[in-house]
């Protein structure tokens, strides 16, 4: 069993080497002065074999021309038909070592490193896990929300009701937390799974802890990253500005970089994430069943307010309840920069609404109110900004969200995980019934994801100015270039750690 298993992971490895190896930074042109209307299908309609009708997408046969690349279409097509004819999956294994540096060592070979070094282990993770440290600091603190008494809890019993793989837990969980004043800290003190309520010297407390951190990570990866950046708030961005916006149009400019590549991109990686065999079934608890109706049920929930950080935080009550908030904190001076940057750039062609701007008021532009009018069309729950509503101050917000859908929010849910989903000793990607740790194939598929997601792209500390319509746009997006560096500058003055996301961490898209 295992020499045949030696082959097939070396296969599988070497083709994630090469993924990570040929794959360039975008290149990204100017607009077409106007694409071709794309007509947002359900998803069980463009991709035949997903049954998920409410989630809206580009279908394939209307890929705008210049997203087209016949290579990377030939590559996933080739990826997807090897889930069948030579899975990387392997029936019958053994579970990874209990050393969890032996275990990496094992899954992240020699040929990995040549392109992306190992993941560091959180502080968090070096002992026990640090529930209340993780609701703070890193990719995990955007669950935290104030529940009364002065609690405060991560709410994934919805998780519960999913369907997942034989022999594993399901992740209907609930954390919750106390302020600890001294360390102006929180401490988990109760979780509620399905093996009951679980308090802090119980005996099963610890797997209580690996059940809440295998449930916030898989909700991290399929529903806030996945479904909720590349699906609903990204893939309606994409649409909208095809369909809306000309290549000639200030906006358009603006946003281009964010959006160029959109629809190509989703169709391919939905492809080889979701279709049965794909690495969201193989990997993560879920069947592809319970998979396919998370989907369904959480692309409903999403809200573009996630994206925009002290707004997000003051909806679930978290600021000023007397414990620290380094990652808010964090995520709140990247947003700051974006905002002016919005600002900044708008102001050259709109009036902001100050005597003497000398420029037509935002909802004077037909093209802009079309675009609105789609973004709410498409978007579940809409945009919060309508023809109906809409001001300078509502559309310079607005663009500061997507901005940080597209760069913040898809690294911070997404590659930045490097360095904590690979530490399953700590925070399992599936929990077993049994105790067993994972096989060594739902391991080794959860590094070559992982390592794929932080293929390099490119960059948004990067020179724009060539997409601007006219030197004083190019000299905003100089200067919003000039501020990330002045950001990354101030934080390169403390000392590095795992939960920080750093300006020079950032891509310009959701796409490799």
């Amino acid at each position: 069993m295992m020499i045949p298993w030696f082959f097939r992971r070396w296969f599988w490895n070497f083709i994630a080497w090469i993924k990570f190896a040929l794959n360039k930074p975008l290149k990204i042109p100017l607009p077409p002065a106007k694409s071709a209307l794309i007509e947002a299908v359900p998803l069980s309609r463009a991709i035949v074999g997903l049954p998920i009708d409410n989630i809206l997408v580009c279908g394939p046969a209307q890929i705008p021309s210049d997203e087209r690349s016949v290579a990377k279409s030939a590559v996933y097509k080739l990826q997807v038909w090897l889930y069948s004819a030579y899975s990387a999956m392997q029936a019958g294994l053994p579970p990874i070592d209990p050393d969890p540096l032996l275990a990496l060592k094992r899954a992240y070979t020699w040929l990995h490193r040549t392109k992306f070094e190992p993941p560091v282990m959180p502080a968090e993770y070096l002992a026990s896990p640090d529930l209340g440290s993780l609701a703070v600091r890193g990719p995990y603190e955007g669950y935290l929300q104030a529940c009364g008494d002065g609690h405060f809890q991560w709410d994934l019993r919805g998780l519960g009701r999913f369907e997942v793989h034989p022999g594993l837990r399901r992740l209907g969980v609930r954390v919750l937390f106390k302020v600890d004043p001294l360390r102006r800290g929180l401490q988990a003190f109760q979780i509620d799974t399905e093996l009951g309520t679980s308090l802090l010297d119980d005996a099963d407390w610890e797997l209580s802890k690996k059940m809440a951190l295998c449930a916030v990570s898989a909700h991290t990866s399929l529903v806030r990253h996945f479904n909720w950046v590349h699906l609903a708030g990204g893939g309606a961005l994409g649409i909208a500005m095809r369909n809306r916006l000309p290549g000639t149009h200030p906006i358009c400019r603006l946003l281009w970089p964010m959006t160029y590549d959109t629809q190509q991109n989703a169709d391919m990686v939905t492809r080889g994430q979701m279709l049965p065999g794909g690495d969201f079934e193989t990997t993560f608890p879920f069947s592809f069943s319970g998979m396919c109706q998370l989907f369904e049920q959480t692309y409903a929930e999403f809200r573009i307010a996630h994206d925009d950080p002290a707004v997000d935080a003051a909806s679930r009550g978290i600021l000023g309840q007397g414990f620290d908030t380094p990652t808010q904190d964090n995520l709140q001076a990247l947003f700051a920069v974006m905002h002016e940057h919005a600002r900044h750039y708008t102001r050259i062609y709109y009036s902001d609404g100050k005597a003497g701007s000398g420029h037509a008021a935002v909802a004077d532009d037909a093209a802009l109110m079309a675009w609105l009018d789609e973004l709410n069309a498409l978007t579940p729950n809409g945009v919060e900004v309508t023809r109906a509503n809409v001001t300078f101050d509502r559309l310079t917000r607005l663009l500061a969200r997507f901005m940080y859908l597209q760069t913040v929010q898809h690294e911070l849910l997404g590659g930045f995980l490097w360095n904590y989903q690979l530490w399953t000793h700590r925070q399992p990607v599936r929990v077993a019934v049994d105790g067993k740790r994972e096989p060594l194939d739902v391991y080794q598929r959860l590094v070559n994801a992982n390592y794929n997601l932080n293929v390099h792209r490119r960059e948004l500390m990067h020179d724009f100015g060539k997409l601007a319509l006219d030197e004083a746009g190019r000299a905003a997006m100089e200067k919003f270039n000039r501020d990330l560096i002045g950001l990354q500058a101030s934080m390169d003055l403390q000392p590095w750690a795992a939960w920080k996301l750093y300006p020079r961490a950032l891509k310009v898209s959701i796409n490799a």
